[in-house]
């Protein structure tokens, strides 16, 4: 169980729904109690901002792993030591993203998650997933959509688990849409060969989200739009892993641009789509069952095949902003309120709001992480 804190952040740029304005923060019992110029309190310990900038804590909806440790290896302590280091970068709550393997391996990396401080819960990218768009997940793993299947793998797990991809073009795919929703997850397109038409029907079936868009799946031609053409002028959320490899620099200034024009932003998420090769040197590590080698900052196969990134969500929020010209605060809702819209958390956490759960990071202005908090718990400070 988390410890709830009081804390009084001062003097800091307070980055609020309205916008950027000077204040102090004060927490009581785990939740914004106050922002603004608050006077003294009595006996709580204060945190000088310095005039940095202070935001919601970052939401990551897609974390494999991180300092070595993958949530398929079904550790509690590698599941806390990937927390603690997506902390740092000023990410205090994840969705531990797990891939296919055998099902009771899957369901016992489910269940060495729970109860982890910084993990909001369980995404399932597969196993319903189609083989011709496998990427670097394992397809010996697939499995067919079918309802046995799916409540042998969910039993027991059903309020841990918020978001399921799958390949709505498979036979049977769109009845999960469905069971997905009954459990009170997201229904999640990704890993698919579905044509624009496949995607529509899924879409109009219920599916909401698009897991990193441009990424195993059908792209965007002039005479064949696929899953990218479908997905952006839908209204499901949108994933984009800006690291400059997953997608072009140009692809990401296209979609910010995109969807600004449409008043439509906040369907974005930044994800990072991390592995266990994130914040470790050069080397070979693993995803699942399978090695991957990160090199120069870029993780893949022994084939090349991407294989997940090494990236950190506060350098993701850097690359955005550089590859869309992005301001501060559209920059940060892809971080924050968008990726809580998601998960259905909006209020709770992604928004500097009295009430709101008082998971923060304090910014430079570079945007480099210089603390972070999670329900008033000072949790990284650098």
């Amino acid at each position: 169980m988390e410890i709830s804190a009081n804390l009084l952040i001062r003097n800091a740029r307070l980055v609020t729904p309205t916008g950027v304005r000077e204040g102090d923060c004060l927490i009581r019992d785990g939740r914004i109690a106050a922002l603004g110029e608050v006077k003294s309190p009595g006996r709580v310990p204060e945190l000088g901002a310095e005039g940095r900038f202070l935001a919601p804590g970052f939401l990551d909806l897609h974390v494999h792993g991180g300092a070595g440790g993958d949530f398929m290896d079904a550790d509690p302590d590698a599941a806390r030591a990937i927390a603690r280091f997506h902390a740092q970068h000023g990410t205090t709550g994840l969705l531990s993203t797990i891939v296919p393997g055998p099902v009771e391996r899957m369901r016992r990396a489910m269940a060495a998650v729970i109860g982890v401080p910084g993990i909001l819960g369980i995404h399932l990218e597969g196993p319903f997933l189609s083989p011709e768009k496998a990427g670097a997940l394992d397809p010996q793993w697939f499995l067919p959509p079918s309802r046995d299947a799916f409540g042998k793998l969910v039993a027991g797990f059903e309020s841990q688990i918020k978001v399921i991809t799958f390949a709505p073009e498979l036979p049977g795919a769109l009845d999960l849409i469905a069971e997905i929703g009954a459990i009170g997850a997201v229904p999640a397109i990704g890993h698919t060969a579905a044509t624009y038409e496949q995607v529509t029907v899924a879409l109009n079936h219920g599916a909401r989200h698009v897991i990193h868009l441009g990424n195993a799946m059908t792209g965007l031609h002039h005479r064949d739009p696929g899953c990218v053409g479908a997905a952006l002028p839908s209204g499901a959320s949108i994933e984009l892993i800006p690291d400059g490899v997953h997608v072009h620099p140009a692809f990401v200034h296209l979609v910010v641009e995109f969807l600004r024009g449409r008043g439509a932003l906040h369907r974005l998420c930044l994800v990072t789509d991390a592995t266990a090769a994130a914040g470790m040197p050069d080397g070979n590590y693993r995803l699942g069952d399978r090695e991957v080698c990160l090199q120069r900052g870029e993780v893949r196969l022994a084939d090349g095949t991407l294989a997940g990134s090494a990236l950190t969500l506060d350098q993701a929020l850097r690359n955005a902003v550089q590859f869309a010209n992005l301001s501060l605060e559209e920059s940060m809702s892809l971080v924050t309120t968008n990726p809580a819209r998601v998960l259905g958390l909006d209020g709770e956490l992604g928004a500097l709001t009295v009430g709101a759960k008082a998971d923060l990071v304090l910014l430079n202005p570079n945007l480099t992480v210089s603390a972070a908090v999670r329900g008033g718990v000072l949790v990284s400070q650098s």
